[in-house]
């Protein structure tokens, strides 16, 4: 027994089997790549269109109309092809029935392509209007002109705000780093080795001892010593604000559909743009470095931190809310636990990304291993470059064993 759509017509009961087949049966990708070489019934209906299609394309190729006429051919009838298949499918699920595809609108895309590509390789204005899409300098320069006078206004209005961000930062990074730079090297060998046997066992100490003996006879120890603080202020400061905000995410699809396109560009913005504002609002020096890479590195613990309580099962909550826990209890004693091994993915992930921002931070004052890098890059000396390149790897190598998931035993 089978089951009939609400909607199909009985047109195929009075119409023979083979007819009906033969109509209902799609045109397919294959044959209109390769041609009639399969014995279908498809490949008859499609057979005219391949003709026409390869006539075109021979009659192109022999007037010299478009050179490499058959390397167009084959591009745009895989355009044709899978914009026509895009668009079949599309309405065969409006209409809740597998209807039969026609090749026309194929055909008309295929038609369309090659008349255009014919266009653009001939003379005259038109031509040469289709092979650069029309663009206004007019529209760059006053949308530019625009946010030149939209940060202009902000950094003469929230100067006051600024300043007290600049301050607030520049007290945590004094304080990291003379926290980092009073300790004794024996003794922070001694903290770090003992928090990686805790961690990984005598492998992963192995590891950390021989990144900081690396970074310590190489003479990168300050440089280091500034970097870890940079990494740890910017990751303090992620923490504050991308653990609250994944769980408001999680708990508001409205604030999920809102911040979704900021951390979309947050994201896919290139890492140098950054340094843009952060220079327009807080000058030269460190603050401004820390400001890029936070804005870099938040957006992975933001989605890890939703990720983590999306996933948290339902049956957890009903169970909680039976028992008469709050939405607040509910939230610290099941979700965020259940959450855990999630949020601790998006503060490795957060790390790197921090560290991957250490050189271009060093472009507006944030020193630290960026700036020997970059030193050795302005005044091409390679061996220096990647001296100290290896060094902000192992500082990598460091918080990646130190903040990840290892294991008893292993680095």
């Amino acid at each position: 027994m089978t089951f009939q759509p609400a909607g199909a017509t009985t047109i195929a009961a009075k119409t023979p089997a083979s007819e009906t087949a033969r109509r209902n049966q799609p045109l397919q990708s294959f044959d209109l790549l390769v041609g009639p070489l399969s014995f279908s019934q498809a490949t008859r209906r499609g057979l005219a269109f391949y003709l026409l299609s390869d006539g075109i394309a021979v009659w192109l190729a022999t007037t010299g109309l478009v050179a490499q006429a058959f390397v167009l051919l084959g591009l745009s009838r895989l355009l044709a092809v899978a914009f026509g298949r895009l668009a079949a499918g599309r309405r065969s699920a409006r209409r809740g029935l597998v209807a039969a595809r026609r090749p026309w609108l194929e055909a008309l895309l295929y038609l369309f392509t090659l008349a255009v590509v014919a266009a653009a390789n001939g003379t005259g204005s038109f031509a040469a209007s289709l092979s650069g899409f029309p663009a206004s300098q007019a529209l760059r320069v006053s949308a530019a002109t625009a946010i030149d006078a939209a940060v202009g206004y902000l950094t003469v209005q929230g100067d006051g705000f600024f300043r007290v961000v600049t301050r607030g930062l520049l007290s945590l990074l004094k304080g990291l780093e003379a926290i980092l730079t009073l300790t004794p090297w024996p003794v922070l060998f001694a903290v770090i080795g003992f928090a990686a046997w805790k961690r990984g066992g005598p492998m992963l100490l192995a590891v950390v001892w021989a990144a900081l003996g690396y970074l310590g006879l190489f003479g990168y120890w300050a440089e280091a010593l500034q970097t870890s603080a940079l990494v740890l202020a910017s990751l303090c400061v992620c923490l504050v604000i991308g653990i609250p905000v994944g769980i408001l995410l999680a708990k508001s699809p409205v604030s999920r559909a809102i911040a979704s396109p900021v951390l979309d560009l947050m994201q896919t913005m290139p890492s140098f743009v950054y340094l843009l504002p952060a220079v327009a609002f807080f000058s030269i020096g460190k603050p401004p470095a820390l400001i890029a890479t936070v804005i870099f590195a938040l957006p992975p613990l933001v989605r890890l931190t939703c990720l983590g309580i999306e996933q948290v099962p339902l049956h957890v909550r009903e169970a909680m809310q039976a028992h008469g826990a709050t939405p607040l209890q509910t939230l610290l004693k099941a979700e965020l636990p259940l959450a855990l091994p999630s949020i601790r993915t998006g503060i490795n992930q957060t790390i790197m990304m921090c560290l991957s921002m250490v050189v271009v931070a060093a472009l507006i004052g944030g020193g630290g291993l960026g700036y020997n890098v970059l030193f050795a890059l302005q005044n091409v000396q390679y061996g220096e470059g990647i001296l100290a390149g290896l060094g902000i790897v192992f500082c990598a190598v460091l918080f990646d064993r130190l903040a990840g998931s290892g294991r008893k035993g292993g680095a």
